[in-house]
């Protein structure tokens, strides 16, 4: 095994605990779509918003994603310590930079350093090009929140079609934090003028895995 085929299946397990379609109709007896519809439709709805999608060969992702955070100055990488996913992601992106690793904390204390933040996502929205992020399990909502470039590392298989579905996994046991992130941080509450990274990160990257 090559070291492109090993980075591929750590990322593959790594992310295979996070998130999962409902396959089940929802009340009502409505139908969910098929996997590659949701896929398409949240890929159409995340870049309207202003996000970026990457998919597609493990290297080339990789290659294109580091290529776009040097592209906007970033220099540090941090994620949660118990996300295996966005913790391979961002270890494998060392060498496109060069970044360097650092702590939420680290940034939360005040880092000068631009920074992008890496985090598994629990599921994505088609209808609506939203990232699902929660503190299920004491998992942190940093990354997707004072980073000035968040990626969120999106299984497939986690996209589903409507936000009932996405909240339907949380039904037994709901998070205290839920993070609906669709696009870059904007707000036109100042003199109704668009600005992007007014109150979180400027970029938002989804990284489609599986």
């Amino acid at each position: 095994m090559n070291e492109r085929e090993s980075l591929f299946r750590r990322l593959s397990a790594a992310c295979g605990e996070r998130g999962a379609a409902v396959e089940e109709p929802l009340p009502g007896g409505a139908p969910t779509a098929p996997e590659g519809d949701r896929v398409a439709l949240f890929a159409k709805t995340f870049t309207a918003a202003g996000g970026v999608l990457l998919r597609g060969p493990v290297e080339k992702a990789l290659s294109d994603l580091g290529e776009m955070l040097r592209s906007e100055g970033v220099t540090a990488l941090f994620f949660p310590e118990d996300d295996a996913a966005a913790r391979e992601i961002a270890e494998a992106l060392v060498p496109f930079g060069p970044f360097n690793l650092t702590t939420g904390a680290e940034v939360r204390g005040g880092s000068a350093a631009v920074t992008a933040g890496f985090r598994a996502a629990e599921a994505a929205i088609a209808e609506t090009g939203t990232i699902v992020e929660t503190s299920a399990g004491g998992k942190t909502l940093l990354p997707g929140l004072i980073a000035d470039v968040h990626v969120s590392i999106v299984p497939a298989a986690s996209v589903v079609a409507r936000m009932e579905e996405a909240l339907a996994a949380f039904t037994e046991d709901p998070p205290r934090n839920i993070s609906f992130l669709s696009g870059p941080s904007k707000t036109a509450d100042i003199e109704q003028t668009l600005t992007v990274g007014a109150h979180g990160p400027k970029k938002a990257i989804a990284l489609m895995v599986g």
